[in-house]
């Protein structure tokens, strides 16, 4: 079985999505919210000073910015942002090359994200994938942690046994531009690394990645 996995930010899209996210949402949740994006930017540099992880900082982020919009809510709006971003340069042409390469190879294909199930299911629906693993939110709260590194991975292997997969005899493609991914990079027969840098284009391609230029 050959399954093809791609990241979402960066990776199926040029650019990263949640903050974006955070500022079209309150536009149309609660518009009075924008006065505290300089809060967001704060509590972003607090976590890269190391003062709390990802889990902790998202979940911040949609309540500061957010409030207590409901699910449904946060769906539809991430249906009409999706639909933006998706219009002219949003998303990766080499990465979408390949992903027609998958499609004809007839590939198992799946975007496996830390953004947000609620609207990286939008982009998959778009995108004609039907299988999304994502950071779930429950209205208040990350119910597990954020879909990044460790946890990103053993989601997939979650996925895969509930499939009737193995990883490990999987003939795996996973794509993605960041190394919080090496988990899943190592373990594929086919890693690719997409990045506008030629220096981290290098350093993947050292660790044995297929390295490509972001276009």
């Amino acid at each position: 079985m050959r399954i093809a996995i791609y990241d979402l930010d960066n990776t199926l899209t040029r650019r990263a999505t949640f903050t974006p996210f955070l500022i079209f949402a309150a536009r149309r949740i609660a518009p009075w919210r924008l006065v505290l994006l300089p809060v967001w930017v704060a509590m972003m540099i607090g976590y890269r000073a190391g003062l709390y992880d990802r889990t902790t900082l998202k979940t911040r982020g949609m309540r500061t910015m957010l409030g207590r919009a409901d699910l449904a809510t946060l769906e539809a709006v991430g249906q009409e942002f999706v639909s933006r971003r998706m219009k002219g340069d949003g998303l990766m042409p080499a990465t979408l090359a390949l992903l027609q390469q998958d499609r004809d190879r007839g590939a198992r294909i799946v975007i496996a994200t830390a953004a947000f199930e609620f609207y990286a299911s939008a982009f998959a629906d778009r995108l004609g994938i039907d299988n999304v693993i994502a950071t779930r939110w429950d209205g208040h709260s990350i119910p597990e942690r954020n879909c990044y590194g460790e946890t990103k991975l053993e989601r997939v292997r979650k996925w895969a046994e509930a499939e009737g997969q193995s990883l490990q005899r999987a003939d795996l493609r996973f794509v993605s531009d960041s190394f919080a991914d090496a988990p899943l990079l190592e373990i594929a027969s086919e890693p690719i690394f997409i990045s506008a840098s030629a220096r981290k284009r290098a350093r993947a391609a050292s660790r044995g990645w297929r390295a490509i230029a972001a276009d």
